[in-house]
C-alpha cells in the first residue's frame, strides 16, 4: 500500500505543481546577470556592447568584429570566463514579452536605441496565471534592478 501511495505521489504531483514561476524568477535572474556581464565586457573592451533578447530565443551580447576603433556589425560573441559565449535560452514556461536590443556603453550607460527609456525595462512572463517579473535598468548608470 505504501509503495502504491509512493508512486502514485511521484507521478501525479509534478501534475499540481507548477514550476512557472519558479523558471521565470530564475531566468530574470540569468538575464541581470547576462545584462551585467554585457556591461562588463564592454567596459574591458572599450567597445559598445549589443545584448539582444527576443521571445522563443533567448539572448545573447556581441561586440563589433572589427576591433579599433570598435566598428563593424555586431557578430563577434562576448565569452565568459569560461570561454563560452554569454547567450542562453529561455526556460519552457517563461520568457520575456517582446523583443529588446540595447547598446551598451563602455562606461555602462545605455546607448541606443532612441530614444532611451530611463528605466529602461524587461518584462519576464511565466506561463499560466503567475505574475510577471520587471527587470529594471538605469539608462545612465547600467544599474540593474531585479524584483
Amino acid at each position: 500500500m505504501i509503495v502504491i501511495t509512493g508512486i502514485l505521489a511521484a507521478v501525479a504531483a509534478p501534475k499540481f505543481v507548477s514550476t512557472a514561476a519558479f523558471d521565470a524568477r530564475g531566468y530574470t535572474d540569468v538575464l541581470a546577470a547576462a545584462i551585467r556581464a554585457s556591461e562588463s565586457a564592454a567596459a574591458a573592451s572599450g567597445c559598445d556592447v549589443q545584448f539582444t533578447i527576443a521571445p522563443g530565443t533567448g539572448y545573447n551580447a556581441q561586440l563589433p568584429t572589427t576591433g579599433s576603433p570598435c566598428s563593424g556589425a555586431y557578430a563577434a560573441s562576448v565569452l565568459q570566463a569560461d570561454g563560452t559565449a554569454l547567450a542562453g535560452t529561455p526556460p519552457s514556461d517563461a520568457d520575456v514579452s517582446a523583443t529588446v536590443v540595447l547598446y551598451f556603453q563602455p562606461n555602462g550607460a545605455i546607448a541606443g536605441p532612441t530614444p532611451i527609456a530611463n528605466p529602461t525595462t524587461i518584462t519576464v512572463s511565466p506561463s499560466g496565471a503567475a505574475k510577471p517579473l520587471t527587470l529594471q535598468i538605469d539608462a545612465l548608470s547600467g544599474f540593474v534592478t531585479d524584483p
